[in-house]
């Protein structure tokens, strides 16, 4: 645990109780490690101030406190680490996207995977580094790790809907493909998330999509992406 770890960590245990599990989160989360007594709204401000006071990190010094935290015991400091990454400045996010990889392995669970991937990090930064972004999306889609399947996926939630590019709707789209027969919740759900966040900028894309592959698609996916077409109402979930 490195210095920056600790004062994340110091400032967890000022805010919450003794770190516990509990049979009903664990099992909704997905994961067993043990949970701090700490919402997300606090857990957010703690994250912020942290980046507000450590503005001059190194892209490696930030990436080291990343991984220090995604490596951390309790599941609160995994998640926080998400958080981090979602409000930090541009100047901390410039090293390569295939540490994700490494990342995911001590990542379990809807929630974690989704905290460290989705956000306005990934929204930024998959396009700006997309060739090395694209390697690694195609690569964690064949992964062994559910975990990282699912990111696969919901790393393309928030750049699919910031930017209209057509080349992260075909990513998409052939990672949806290959993970379609899939019945765990964990990628029918993401699958269906990332679907309702293609149409906003390529709603003909995946109608057409819905078309050719309704019958092989998760059921839940094609009713709710359908839903998402015909009303506009934006629609999320796990």
């Amino acid at each position: 645990m490195n210095r920056h770890h600790q004062e994340i960590l110091e400032a967890i245990h000022a805010n919450s109780g003794t770190p516990t599990q509990h049979t009903f989160l664990d099992r909704y989360l997905g994961n067993k490690y043990p949970k701090y007594a700490i919402d997300n709204p606090t857990l957010r401000r703690i994250a912020k101030g942290w980046m507000r006071d450590n503005l001059n990190l190194s892209p490696r010094e930030f990436k080291t406190v990343i991984s220090s935290l995604v490596k951390g015991r309790s599941g609160t400091e995994k998640m926080i680490a998400g958080m981090i990454l979602d409000v930090s400045k541009p100047a901390q996010r410039n090293f390569k996207p295939a540490i994700f990889d490494q990342w995911l392995n001590y990542i379990q669970g809807w929630a974690l995977v989704d905290s460290l991937c989705t956000g306005s990090y990934t929204a930024d930064e998959l396009p700006r580094q997309w060739r090395d972004w694209k390697k690694l999306l195609i690569k964690l889609s064949k992964s062994n790790n559910i975990n990282k399947r699912r990111a696969s996926l919901v790393l393309l939630c928030s750049p699919v809907r910031r930017h209209h590019e057509k080349k992260l709707a075909e990513v998409a789209l052939a990672n949806i493909d290959r993970l379609k027969y899939e019945k765990e919740i964990l990628i029918t759900k993401a699958i269906s998330w990332l679907l309702r966040s293609l149409v906003k900028h390529h709603k003909k894309m995946v109608t057409e999509y819905l078309n050719k592959n309704k019958s092989t698609l998760p059921a839940i996916a094609v009713r709710e992406t359908i839903r998402v077409i015909k009303t506009g109402k934006k629609s999320v979930g796990i």
